[in-house]
């Protein structure tokens, strides 16, 4: 499939850079090879037509494998989904040229913490300096425009939680072995539905 992948890819990754990274993908997560190979296969032109290489490492994209039960048949199959990750949305979120920089921020317990919305919104963190800073409570990102403008989007626990559950990598994945990122992430990919955007996104 390397030609297709080629054909995907933007010019910033190569077929054969993308490829290794998918190998390493699956010789880290082997129940991969157990999926169907159309939706393998599948998974990795979708992280090759974003850019955005699924190593599970960087924080850009991973590939997970979920059992799938078809409702009418009531037949299991093991197949691959493609996530996004946190850094991934931002980079895409940059690629559109009127972003000067977008980021998340986690929120703890122990922060000083506000935020104000209406006719003057306001977002105000200050993190705690102890070793402890208590547990995670909020979630929040920001994007700032060329033209000066800022834009936020701010999530509970609560919040973050109810779309984990939706989620079919909700017990697999970096939901569990890196749930602040995934948090952040959803954050970032509320904020991204208000912002402009580059083709791939």
């Amino acid at each position: 499939m390397k030609g297709q992948i080629a054909l995907a890819l933007p010019k910033h990754v190569t077929p054969d850079r993308m490829i290794r990274v998918a190998l390493t993908c699956i010789q880290k997560t082997p129940k991969l090879l157990e999926c169907e190979p159309t939706s393998l296969i599948g998974a990795i032109v979708q992280a090759s037509q974003l850019g955005l290489e699924p190593d599970g490492v960087t924080g850009q994209a991973y590939l997970i494998p979920f059992r799938n039960r078809d409702k009418d048949t009531g037949k299991t199959t093991m197949e691959v989904q493609f996530i996004p990750g946190y850094r991934g949305l931002i980079d895409l979120a940059r690629r559109s040229g009127r972003i000067i920089t977008i980021y998340a921020r986690a929120v703890h317990a122990k922060d000083e913490f506000s935020r104000v919305y209406g006719t003057d919104e306001k977002l105000e963190h200050v993190p705690s300096d102890e070793a402890d800073p208590g547990s995670l409570i909020f979630v929040y990102a920001v994007a700032r425009f060329k033209d000066g403008g800022v834009q936020f989007e701010c999530m509970s626990l609560h919040e973050v939680n109810a779309i984990r559950a939706r989620s079919r990598a909700a017990t697999a994945g970096p939901w569990v072995t890196d749930y602040e990122e995934m948090a952040k992430k959803t954050v970032i990919r509320r904020l991204c539905k208000m912002l402009p955007l580059s083709p791939e996104m």
